[in-house]
């Protein structure tokens, strides 16, 4: 059942520093949104959607949140340069027209930007808080002061394609940790929580 939740954002993290974020390179075929967990395929290395399930800490568990959506590549990483490389790849993401006598020449507007087969995530690292849509089991649910401290799972909602803490999932299926209600939400259905990736279900690459 659809919630209509919101993309998952960085909100804060414990130490007061700046959450850590990278770009990756993009898994081939991925369609995924703006704030969806995503996780590194244990097969090449390439970031992709998570499958909702794998906690066991190594590739393949969540690895951050997107803070860019995917652009459907046609190979794993297609268009990143090598080190000390020019980019030579994809080019600009947004084209118009055509350019008279060169036929394999593109119109690019000012400003529009690169793609170089790599996708941006925050990582799910203990130091960086989330906020997420609370819901419960395909429903919308009001979070509560006795929800904080719990830990709870991951949900992809089918309405908005967005994930959700999930108050139905619990043990091991649990991947994140509530911490807080979100201040700038009145709490009631479908509002949001502040949480933290569980250490254990994590697979930050390099760290």
């Amino acid at each position: 059942m659809a919630i209509t939740a919101i993309p998952i954002q960085p909100v804060a993290s414990v130490s007061g520093n700046q959450w850590v974020a990278n770009r990756l390179i993009e898994e081939a075929t991925q369609t995924f949104k703006l704030g969806t967990v995503v996780s590194v395929k244990p097969a090449d290395g390439g970031i992709q959607a998570w499958d909702g399930a794998t906690l066991t800490g190594a590739q393949g568990s969540p690895t951050g949140v997107s803070y860019e959506a995917a652009s459907n590549l046609a190979s794993t990483g297609l268009g990143a340069p090598t080190p000390f490389s020019p980019l030579t790849g994809l080019g600009a993401t947004i084209t118009f027209g055509s350019v008279p006598n060169q036929a394999s020449a593109k119109n690019i507007p000012h400003g529009a930007p690169i793609n170089d087969g790599r996708v941006g995530l925050i990582f799910a690292s203990p130091d960086t808080k989330f906020s997420a849509t609370f819901g419960n089991a395909g429903n919308t649910a009001t979070p509560a002061n006795t929800d904080v401290g719990l830990s709870y799972g991951l949900t992809l909602d089918t309405g908005a394609n967005f994930w959700y803490v999930d108050k139905s999932k619990t043990g091991a299926a649990a991947a994140v940790k509530v911490v807080a209600l979100d201040p700038r939400d009145v709490p009631a259905a479908g509002t949001r929580v502040i949480f933290q990736f569980l250490p254990a279900v994590v697979n930050i690459p390099n760290g």
